[in-house]
């Protein structure tokens, strides 16, 4: 009779072990489906997710958004304003740019554009890019023409509906419309006391828009955005000139720019002459504050290597940076394979990144021990040939 009993309690034990496990077991997948039906159901809500990009979205560490405002009527973009924000320092800075700016797209951007239609003119007014292409592509094609006229990357963009646009920026300057962050919305994100909050205010506004980059995307920059001052903000205008009812961009200066914004030490004191909660508001065209360590880009020095194996683009690319009043310290050829995408390395990321618009898709690292000692050392591939016209 022991023998009996402990041979029955073994088993009744076993059994009680093979049902706890099989517990574990159904739970662990139960908790699995449910975790990848939720993922799949935030995954179809994406829009970002449902075509091809055109462009190499980027949400890195200095966030460059192309804000659009679309009128779903007279199927044109009637306003544009690029965010730039630097999650180190904080800034958050917003440049106006026309709607009727018109540009000369070139060469080698015109021959992909007519990949996607053979209708659009090399000259072109960006608030015609609906008119061009159809989707939500058609803004990254927008990213594409723009950030090649400003030498300057986009990493993404943003489009609410006119209506909405206006609901979430007011003019500071109607005589120049330049938009800045409205009341409300500010408003808004000075309710929000932590990074859960801001992530929560987010995916409350992302029915209102479209993008190329997912929510979750977005909410990365959550966490730098609840240090952001609300009274440090900036506005400001692209430079340019009238020219009939077109804009033309000032490229140099609008380089110049967006290059001293992204060099910026964090702000100390709110924009010379913007007061938030007054009437007498204005925006200033060209950053204002002097002596707080912001360092040039054109200061630092460049050395430009040939991996193309192409002769003379080495020597073409001196000229037109500078042309373009960058400091070349020499140029050079390769020791290795030959490149078919241009390298640029720095000892700074974001040195690198103001030189990206020069290049079709280069990659951008850091580096330090550069070739004679340069800030920047870029070693161009075949893509960016500049010697075929």
């Amino acid at each position: 009779m022991k023998k009996q009993s402990v041979a029955g309690i073994v088993l009744r034990t076993f059994l009680k072990s093979i049902g706890i496990i099989v517990l574990f077991l159904a739970v662990g997948v139960l908790s699995y489906y449910l975790t990848m039906l939720y993922y799949n159901q935030v995954e179809r809500e994406e829009r970002s997710t449902k075509y091809t990009h055109v462009i190499s979205v980027n949400t890195g560490n200095e966030s460059s958004n192309l804000i659009y405002s679309y009128n779903p009527e007279k199927k044109k973009i009637d306003a544009m304003v690029l965010e730039l924000f630097d999650e180190t320092t904080k800034n958050l800075h917003y440049i106006t740019i026309p709607a009727n700016t018109q540009i000369t797209i070139s060469a080698t951007t015109y021959e992909e554009l007519l990949k996607a239609n053979q209708g659009i003119p090399q000259v072109v007014k960006m608030s015609d890019i609906p008119e061009y292409f159809s989707g939500d592509v058609a803004y990254e094609y927008g990213i594409m023409i723009l950030q090649e006229e400003l030498h300057a990357d986009i990493g993404y963009f943003t489009t609410f509906t006119s209506e909405r646009f206006h609901q979430y920026f007011e003019m500071l300057d109607k005589k120049e419309t330049t938009y800045y962050p409205s009341r409300s919305l500010l408003d808004g994100a000075a309710k929000c006391r932590d990074e859960g909050d801001i992530e929560d205010f987010m995916e409350e506004k992302w029915d209102d828009l479209i993008s190329d980059i997912t929510l979750r995307q977005k909410q990365n920059y959550a966490e730098a955005l609840v240090e952001a001052k609300r009274d440090y903000i900036r506005a400001y205008r692209a430079y340019g000139s009238e020219s009939g009812n077109a804009f033309l961009l000032n490229k140099k200066k609008n380089r110049k720019l967006i290059n001293s914004l992204w060099e910026m030490e964090s702000y100390v004191s709110p924009q010379p002459g913007l007061k938030l909660q007054g009437q007498d508001v204005s925006a200033s065209k060209t950053p204002k504050d002097k002596g707080n360590g912001q360092a040039k880009i054109s200061d630092r020095t460049i050395q430009i290597t040939n991996g193309s194996g192409i002769n003379g683009l080495a020597a073409a690319y001196r000229e037109k940076l500078e042309t373009d009043g960058f400091q070349v310290a020499g140029v050079g050829n390769y020791v290795g394979g030959i490149q078919t995408t241009t390298t640029i390395f720095a000892k700074k990321k974001k040195w690198g990144r103001a030189l990206a618009g020069y290049f079709k898709n280069p990659v951008i690292q850091q580096a330090d021990n550069l070739t004679n000692g340069v800030d920047i050392e870029i070693i161009l591939g075949t893509n960016d040939d500049l010697t075929q016209k």
